[in-house]
């Protein structure tokens, strides 16, 4: 049998990427080997139970330190992340002095823009640390608790490996340092601390960009991203068809707070942004229906349900329900960014529409000319109706942006065959 632990901030049940990629992959390895996962849930505030059959869950708040976690689980290989999380360093760092192999995502590649302003990302940073964290599901709890308790988790691992505190107090450093800088100078590899023996990539321009900054290429594989197969395979079997009555519009938000885009965003500006959304969509709700989607984990869904609350609208909100049904089901999307949403969206032909509120530079979505945007909310309608036609007319150019970016499907596919080769291996 071989044992995966998988380490992921939220539990399978929350739609992230890790979670997409193992619900696809799983049932491939399960054919050809007998696969135990078990299943770390990182998040401080949350005891959810386990919902299917396919996995241990575990809770990081059970543990003192990563070397808790293996003696307990005694994994054949360990999935996470290579980059800033705390906790998925911890394991690493564990990982390797007990010499168990360890494989994750590379999510390096320039494909949205990122913030450079120090001091906005910082006080984004603060912001979060005093915000209460809250799903659809209920959490309600301070961001910064958890904050504080992943890095004791990184001391008490640290120290389980008899690492002394000046290495503590340095690693500890570091890792804030790289949450506040997004962009670094060319030339040094300060990614190299987070090399795995399997580095998961999803497309050319991540291999070369993570290559500069340490990763290893050797260790890097070319298997596209899960996240879009089913994107993909919904692309093949679209029927182009034009909308009936009313248009069916999804908003969908992009997280902001991770530092993406530099731009004019706060979270007041995001608060003002959808009250002249739904102002704007009081006039037009005889000719559109509008739907909003928000970030799964990182964005509160009450202070959204506050608005509509307050404009009596009947708009409905949506946070953790299955984001590729919600794309497939609407006639164009509105969004502010460039997203992984949005990538899902282009793949599977739906018009786009970047109302560009928060004035993003370099907007690869605008950049490329794949989509329409507007700034103002009263040329959002005549976008709409005109997102249609634009797509069709410039689908070789989206198709070549979606051959460089996101590959051409079958991704989870590519993503067993070297987890297999993996785990053959190193048992």
């Amino acid at each position: 049998m071989f044992r995966v632990l998988i380490i992921n901030e939220v539990s399978p049940s929350i739609k992230n990427r890790t979670s997409i990629i193992w619900e696809k992959v799983m049932p491939i390895l399960s054919k050809k080997h007998e696969i135990k996962i078990f299943w770390l849930s990182c998040d401080y505030s949350s005891r959810e139970k386990e919902s299917e059959s396919w996995y241990e869950l575990l809770h990081i708040s059970d543990f003192k330190n990563a070397r808790e976690v293996i003696q307990k689980t005694n994994p054949s290989v360990i999935y996470l992340m290579p980059g800033i999380s705390i906790v998925d360093y911890s394991f690493l760092i564990t990982a390797r002095l007990l010499n168990i192999a360890t494989f994750g995502w590379v999510d390096g590649a320039p494909v949205f823009s990122h913030n450079t302003s120090r001091k906005k990302v910082f006080l984004e940073l603060a912001r979060q640390f005093f915000e209460r964290k809250q799903i659809k599901s209920g959490n309600n709890k301070f961001r910064g608790l958890n904050y504080i308790k992943k890095n004791l988790f990184f001391i008490r691992s640290a120290r389980a490996m008899e690492k002394n505190y000046d290495y503590i107090i340095s690693e500890l450093l570091e890792q804030f340092n790289s949450m506040l800088f997004f962009k670094r100078e060319s030339g040094k590899k300060i990614h190299a601390r987070y090399n795995t023996d399997l580095l998961l990539v999803e497309n050319e321009p991540t291999i070369e960009y993570e290559s500069n900054l340490g990763l290893l290429k050797s260790n890097m594989k070319l298997v596209g991203d899960p996240t879009y197969d089913f994107a993909f395979q919904e692309s093949r079997n679209k029927i182009i068809s034009y909308p009936k009555n009313k248009l069916q519009v999804l908003f969908i938000t992009v997280n902001f707070t991770s530092g993406q885009g530099e731009s004019d965003w706060t979270p007041t500006k995001q608060k003002k942004m959808i009250s002249e959304l739904v102002q704007e969509y009081e006039k037009l709700k005889d000719e559109i229906d509008l739907k909003i989607k928000i970030h799964p984990i990182s964005e509160n869904y009450s202070s959204y349900k506050k608005i509509l609350e307050y404009y009596k609208s009947d708009i409905q909100i949506y946070q953790t329900e299955d984001i590729y049904e919600l794309i497939k089901n609407v006639d164009v999307i509105l969004t502010t960014s460039s997203s992984t949403a949005g990538l899902i969206s282009i793949i599977m032909q739906k018009p786009i529409v970047v109302w560009n509120y928060f004035h993003v530079k370099e907007d690869i979505f605008i950049k490329n000319e794949l989509v329409i945007h507007c700034e103002n909310a009263s040329e959002i309608k005549e976008c709409l109706i005109n997102g249609i036609k634009f797509s069709q007319e410039n689908r070789v150019k989206i198709n070549q942006f979606i051959e460089k970016y996101c590959g051409d499907g079958n991704a989870s596919e590519k993503i067993a065959n070297e987890v297999e080769r993996l785990l053959l291996e190193h048992n």
